[in-house]
């Protein structure tokens, strides 16, 4: 009995403690929310058992797993802002360790060098251009290279920067004409549910995330992307407050049961 009633307190817990993780990263840029999922230990004990009078042995947590549903999307008129509105991450590199990892928050911004960066100084990846013109998205990730926009080209300084719809980056320099920078790319997993959380709104790939498939913006199956605007948490905080009631309530209930039984065996061994 005390092990049923001290599962159910530590599901409770676990619950509690998702919730508390997502509703303190409500207003975090490209958070998702994690769900989690129940399941009870040895339904039906023994293979002759009736199902209406078999006992279980409790409640486990069968699986945290991130929401990848989208977020809503915030215009800031920053250029260098982007929002993926449909299926993919764009891809970052760690300068410590040359690691790739995902993200769907685009604050990025260009550092002294002019690297398209994000706040704490993860490259942004794309694809790099060809004899001067755009080129076709690889399909290899280590052929993707840190995009790379120039203040200062030729002696001139950059009038002007244009990233287009379909993730092509160009600039302008003095008044010549716009000149090819790089393309961004963005990668879609065949199981993003399987991707393992990293922090900052960051993912790895995993052998459970499947297949990672690199493509453009506005590539058939792959998200559009919005220029100026970011995708804020898809945290609910009114879902998360009506769970987190219920989890306070199933976490009371198991406290109070406990007592119970503290209580009777106390009357029992008197």
């Amino acid at each position: 009995m005390y092990s049923i009633i001290k599962s159910g307190m530590a599901s409770a817990m676990h619950e509690l403690s998702v919730i508390s993780n997502n509703v303190s990263n409500a207003n975090s840029n490209g958070f998702k929310k994690s769900l989690v999922s129940f399941a009870d230990f040895a339904g039906g004990l023994f293979p002759a058992s009736v199902q209406s009078s078999a006992n279980g042995l409790g409640s486990m947590v069968e699986e945290t797993r991130v929401s990848d549903a989208q977020g809503a999307i915030l215009s800031t008129e920053n250029k260098t802002d982007m929002a993926l509105i449909g299926n993919g991450y764009f891809a970052l590199q760690n300068l410590n360790d040359n690691t790739v990892s995902f993200t769907r928050n685009g604050a990025f911004g260009l550092d002294e060098q002019g690297f398209l960066t994000t706040a704490d100084n993860h490259r942004v990846l794309g694809t790099p251009i060809f004899e001067n013109d755009f080129g076709q998205t690889p399909d290899n990730i280590e052929a993707l290279q840190p995009i790379q926009i120039p203040s200062i080209k030729d002696d001139l300084v950059m009038s002007e920067l244009e990233i287009a719809e379909d993730g092509r980056i160009s600039a302008r320099y003095g008044e010549q004409d716009p000149v090819p920078i790089s393309s961004l790319t963005i990668g879609i997993f065949s199981n993003p549910i399987g991707l393992k959380e990293l922090g900052n709104a960051r993912f790895s790939a995993t052998e459970r995330s499947g297949l990672l498939t690199l493509g453009a913006p506005m590539d058939s199956g792959f998200a559009d992307l919005q220029v100026g605007g970011l995708e804020i948490s898809n945290v609910n905080i009114t879902d998360e407050l009506t769970a987190m009631i219920k989890a306070q309530q199933q976490f009371n209930g198991s406290a109070r049961l406990m007592q119970a039984n503290s209580d009777m065996v106390e009357k029992l061994t008197r």
